[in-house]
């Protein structure tokens, strides 16, 4: 089941599902990442994207859940939004295009406006290199980009085409581990606040009353007289 209207941004109090953050330059296909996993659809022509959020039922081995997708603008002038998206993001998919080595420069400056905002252990991120199914001359070489991925930063690095499908599954499987965790976590946070509100009120009845005891103090005998 997949909701494909555009819903808003912000998360209430109410909102529990684990939200994923679509962000990278303009044109480097993150609207056509986001349709081929939900839709299984791509199209040729590129629609510049303000922000939408999509929520999407994923299904693991262990079960399904719900999870909110929002698709970021491509541009970088809209600094009030992009900061909203990155607060209200559990893991951020970063992506680039294959082809054009300059998007990943704008992949680096969002990855530290990341780290800036985000406390470590808060979030997760998954670089994307995408459009592969161009031509390989085209391409500039990952082994340099995936090495500072992979070693330096210590981020997942996926490389896919919205196009031809490749790997587009895998980079919402990589958030499978983190996805469970957080489930497990309101799992027992609920159970908590159940546990709390069930709990009986202790009252005494008069029966129960503690009563004190009165201890009778008599006075000390006088010593007699010779």
């Amino acid at each position: 089941m997949s909701l494909n209207t555009v819903m808003p941004i912000g998360r209430d109090s109410k909102m529990q599902n684990f939200r994923v953050v679509v962000m990278g330059t303009g044109g480097v296909g993150k609207s056509s990442i986001i349709s081929k996993f939900m839709n299984d659809k791509f199209t040729e022509v590129h629609k510049e994207t303000i922000e939408e959020l999509h929520r999407h039922q994923m299904r693991f081995d262990s079960g399904s859940v719900e999870i909110d997708i929002l698709d970021t603008a491509g541009s970088l002038q809209f600094p009030a939004m992009r900061k909203l998206a990155i607060a209200t993001g559990d893991a951020f998919f970063l992506v680039f295009s294959a082809n054009n080595p300059e998007s990943f420069e704008i992949v680096k400056h969002l990855r530290d406006e990341i780290k800036e905002q985000k406390q470590k252990g808060q979030y997760s991120i998954v670089v994307v290199a995408n459009k592969t199914d161009l031509d390989i001359e085209e391409n500039h070489s990952h082994a340099v980009t995936e090495s500072v991925v992979c070693m330096d930063w210590e981020e997942k690095f996926i490389t896919t085409s919205a196009k031809t499908g490749d790997n587009i599954e895998c980079v919402f499987q990589a958030l499978e581990d983190k996805i469970r965790e957080r489930m497990v976590n309101l799992k027992k946070k609920r159970l908590s606040f159940f546990r709390r509100i069930s709990m009986p009120v202790m009252r005494m009845t008069k029966s129960e009353t503690a009563t004190t005891a009165l201890v009778e103090i008599k006075p000390r005998p006088q010593s007699m007289k010779n």
